[in-house]
């Protein structure tokens, strides 16, 4: 059987597969040792679903001890690249209002049986909110940073304005807009952002990566696509601070 109900899997299964998000790779394998018949409320049934909620969220959403200050400042050219979760904004949005209601913070677990989601895309959602600093992710709960708490707390334009400048904390975004910002006309061509994103992220689906990119700087105002001339345009209440290491695209 294929379930996301960890109390369903640990009642049924004898040996229970931890499969990870993205990709599905094989976790670990749990052997589940307890006499049948079982117990839904039993304390050895519940300490099965404990330990088989620390692995899931052990792996997909670790808890990174923060690494100490480098004595040497990183320039902005050597910074990784990091890949886009498959996550539109109106889901991570949803994700941080659904958190305030909450008091600003809820188990993972309770949030994918609460909303009625498949786990890996709840997965894939609060990873996109914490790559934006608008969630963390200690043990199983997702708590709303401060970012996240001014954000829901927001008005319209002041969520795009924070959602820009969150956007722009990365490196591939503030370098496409770095590019935008020193052209005459101020747009790119899509080849260029797709040969920018192949480049930096080999192992990524480039055009996956190209639509969320897109979807993500929409929804902050930072650039647009046109898709009548197939090109990025740098949008009007973008002022990003050029930086080295942005080399524009061959001016035709």
């Amino acid at each position: 059987m294929v379930s996301h109900d960890i109390k369903e899997v640990a009642y049924m299964a004898d040996r229970i597969v931890v499969m990870g998000a993205n990709p599905g790779r094989i976790r670990t394998i749990v052997e589940n040792r307890l006499p049948r018949p079982r117990d839904y409320r039993s304390p050895e049934l519940l300490q099965l679903v404990d330990q088989l909620h620390d692995i899931i969220t052990g792996s997909e959403m670790p808890d990174v001890p923060e690494a100490p200050a480098p004595t040497v400042a990183v320039p902005a050219s050597a910074q990784p690249f990091e890949p886009l979760p498959d996550a539109g904004p109106s889901e991570i949005v949803g994700l941080l209002e659904y958190l305030d209601a909450r008091g600003g913070s809820d188990e993972l677990f309770h949030i994918v049986a609460d909303t009625h989601r498949e786990f890996g895309q709840v997965i894939t959602v609060v990873k996109a909110a914490e790559m934006l600093d608008f969630v963390d992710t200690p043990k199983r709960s997702v708590l709303l940073t401060p970012n996240g708490r001014r954000f829901v707390a927001a008005a319209g334009p002041d969520r795009r304005a924070i959602w820009r400048a969150q956007l722009l904390e990365m490196r591939l975004f503030r370098q496409i807009a770095e590019v935008l910002e020193r052209q005459e006309e101020h747009k790119v061509e899509r080849d260029f952002v797709l040969e920018t994103i192949a480049m930096a992220m080999p192992q990524e689906n480039y055009e996956r990566v190209f639509h969320t990119l897109v979807v993500w700087a929409h929804r902050g105002d930072l650039f647009d696509y046109r898709e009548e001339d197939e090109t990025l345009v740098l949008g009007v209440s973008a002022t990003p601070t050029a930086a080295p290491g942005a080399t524009p695209p061959s001016s035709a």
